[in-house]
């Protein structure tokens, strides 16, 4: 099962993902967090 969070902020949102059983915010193409 995977699981994927998102937060939907006014100023700005986030996106992360469980790997191997922590979260891990997901980065864009340029490295920063979403």
């Amino acid at each position: 099962q995977k699981v994927v969070g998102i937060d939907l902020g006014t100023t700005n949102s986030a996106v992360a993902a469980m790997e191997g059983g922590k979260p891990t915010i997901v980065t864009n193409a340029e490295g920063q967090r979403t």
